[in-house]
């Protein structure tokens, strides 16, 4: 059966759920602002391209919110599909710190510093909250 949580919170999970709606939510809203601004004569292709890497990236956070859903809603799980679940909800978190670049790139269309300055803090802080979730895990593993 899934393992459930020793401390029967769902800490880490809402955390995750909580990065990935704020990522989803600025992907959508760059979407919405800076495709009305396109100019439908001539678009401007930098911003063409980070809105597209946007897009592409929104089905995989969709994917990532159903798969969280149905391990919190559903027990009866078997270990195997747990895993699965698991291995496919990393790869939609990864496609989703990937569309940070696509932000990055509306950034530096606007201005190189801009995109660069944001491009090397969204990589700081994703190492960052991926080695301290880590860390949390290793130091909870190491306490039961």
């Amino acid at each position: 059966m899934v393992p459930e949580n020793d401390r029967g919170d769902n800490a880490p999970s809402d955390k995750a759920w909580t990065i990935h709606a704020a990522i989803i939510g600025v992907n959508l809203g760059n979407m919405l602002f800076r495709g009305l601004e396109l100019n439908p004569d001539n678009p401007d292709m930098g911003t063409i391209m980070g809105l597209a890497v946007l897009a592409a990236a929104l089905p995989f956070q969709a994917v990532f919110f159903l798969i969280h859903s149905y391990i919190q809603e559903f027990e009866n799980a078997t270990d195997i599909e747990y895993v699965m679940l698991l291995k496919l909800s990393i790869i939609c978190q990864v496609v989703s710190y990937l569309s940070l670049l696509g932000i990055a790139w509306l950034f530096y269309n606007t201005h190189q510093y801009i995109g660069i300055a944001f491009g090397s803090g969204a990589i700081i802080a994703i190492v960052l909250v991926r080695s301290a979730t880590n860390q949390a895990a290793t130091l909870r593993g190491s306490a039961v």
